[in-house]
């Protein structure tokens, strides 16, 4: 996570290979099969849930770099269009076509976009309050662009133009970077929490077996005891996504249980062990929970069924004297908790997953509406965004979370994750830490991430990690965020506006540009 200048050598090779190239197949065909192998080590860790799926998503993901070098290639050989520098072309159609992965197909997949590792070099990373994430690929694509035209001798009035593009974009760049660091003067101290780093050996929807359940939860309150006793003064208590099993928190669900009695073997419902560990230590906790609504139960083959008609994945803020309020996640992740597009074709839904997502249930309700939490502190009141699993990697659902009608309402940011999907692979925990920090930027307020399998950490508003803990052990991390008073563009005005923008202009330069393109083959460069 060390090597984000790589980025910028990689994306200007993927150009100097699109333009000089002998024909169109052949750099698509050899762009498409080393982008699989990649995303194949990259996802390895799908194996462990989809050994089917796992191949799928590296064609899928494969696809996007091999528009990349078509839309590149077709551009070059324009007539009119490749004359312009690249520093210009090159952001139209990696943001244009990074929206189309990021927003759109599949309700949009945010990770590893290519300014994604931007996030490591704060001062360059800060002009995301302008125009989030996508700051960070306009950046890469605009020097690389210079970069790959820089590799080509004929293209001296591009390299000229595309350096002076460049040149101007940093120099507006860092110093609005090195300004935005320096306003200390707009945070103020906010609550102290402690995040709890539970440490079950696998995704906890599928792994996590019943009969273990009392003794994983006493297991929980030991570390948070543990944590609190180290820390001292701790105002909040987080628990990771789903840590708490059972069917939730909510007071007519817990009466009708209740009200039906023992019998139900399968059963572990921690709901009150939990609200009384709270009340025990005095403090507020938030947890990740289900919750289940309108209860009923059924008889099969002699044994009690409780049933559903409404089940949400919850954070639950629990007060010592009793009271509750809790934010339902709203976007569901695609093919962990739903299947996008398939999801209107029960049956079919169904035979795919027994063939390649065996042991999954995609048995969750969306939420309609963003909920924020909020807690007492030092006489006021702060609030809170809890954004669930990988929701902290989309933008305009963190951005609801903040800001409500151009209004910032929420101060802080506490992410309720499990990324025990992730087995082994720390670096995929790494990357979910990565972009998840390009919110705090985007919206100016501190993140805390409560994860089961790490890492926990927290981020302050600039983006900067402060301090995390290792993968895959169980611990605590107390967390003193600083609370930042200042609103966004990205957050009151224009959301992923750059990213629509782009793939507007991708589009309309592709139909100008469709019978125009000079055919195979390619052209030697010295014909410019």
């Amino acid at each position: 996570m060390h090597v984000w200048p790589a980025i910028f050598i990689a994306v200007a090779l993927l150009i100097h290979a699109a333009r000089t190239a002998r024909t169109t197949r052949s750099v698509v065909v050899m762009t498409f099969a080393i982008s699989f192998l990649m995303w194949l080590w990259v996802d390895a860790w799908i194996a462990n849930v989809t050994t089917a799926g796992w191949p799928v998503l590296a064609a899928y993901m494969s696809i996007y770099p091999v528009l990349a070098v078509w839309c590149l290639r077709r551009i070059d050989r324009h007539p009119g269009l490749g004359r312009w520098p690249t520093a210009v072309t090159a952001p139209v159609i990696f943001i244009g076509l990074e929206c189309i992965r990021g927003l759109v197909i599949f309700d949009g997949y945010a990770w590893y976009l290519i300014g994604q590792p931007v996030i490591d070099w704060p001062i360059l990373a800060q002009p995301a309050d302008l125009v989030g994430i996508w700051w960070g690929s306009l950046l890469v694509s605009v020097v690389s662009g210079g970069l790959a035209d820089a590799m080509s001798p004929s293209r001296r009035r591009q390299q000229w133009q595309g350096g002076m593009i460049v040149a101007c974009l940093l120099a507006c760049a860092i110093p609005y970077g090195i300004w935005r660091i320096s306003q200390t003067d707009v945070l103020r101290p906010g609550p102290v929490v402690l995040a709890v780093q539970t440490n079950l050996p696998q995704d906890n929807k599928i792994g996590w077996r019943a009969e273990t359940w009392a003794a994983d939860v006493r297991s929980f309150i030991d570390i948070t005891e543990a944590g609190i006793e180290s820390s001292g003064d701790v105002d909040l208590v987080v628990w990771p996504e789903t840590m708490v099993p059972g069917l939730g928190f909510d007071p007519a669900t817990q009466t009708a249980l209740r009200e039906a009695g023992p019998g139900f073997t399968y059963l572990y419902d921690s709901a009150d062990d939990v609200r009384r560990f709270g009340q025990v230590v005095d403090r507020p906790l938030l947890v990740g929970s289900a919750t289940w609504l309108s209860l009923s139960q059924t008889v099969v083959e002699g044994s009690r069924l409780i049933n559903s008609d409404t089940r949400y994945n919850s954070a639950v803020l629990l007060t010592p004297d009793g009271e509750i309020a809790r934010y339902d996640k709203v976007v569901l992740t695609p093919f962990g908790e739903r299947m996008p597009y398939l999801e209107h074709w029960p049956w079919l839904q169904e035979r795919l997953m027994a063939f390649g997502a065996r042991g999954m249930q995609f048995n969750l309700d969306a939420a309609e509406s963003v909920n924020v939490l909020e807690l007492s502190h030092g006489g006021e009141s702060v609030v809170i965004g809890t954004p669930i699993c990988f929701e902290d990697t989309v933008p305009d659902l963190v951005r609801q979370c903040v800001y409500d009608g151009g209004r910032k309402r929420a101060d802080l940011l506490i992410n309720l994750s499990n990324d025990g999907w992730f087995g082994s692979h720390d670096a995929v925990r790494a990357a979910h830490g990565q972009v998840a920090r390009w919110r705090c930027i985007e919206n100016r307020v501190p993140l805390i991430r409560a994860v089961n399998t790490g890492d926990t950490s927290w981020s302050d508003s600039c983006g900067r990690r402060v301090a995390a803990t290792s993968s895959r052990t169980a611990a605590w991390l107390t967390c003193s965020p600083e609370l930042d008073s200042r609103s966004t563009i990205f957050g009151t005005v224009i959301g992923n506006g750059l990213a629509w923008f782009m793939l507007l202009m991708l589009v309309c330069i592709l139909l100008t540009s469709w019978p125009k393109v000079i055919e195979e083959p390619v052209p030697n460069e010295t014909s410019k």
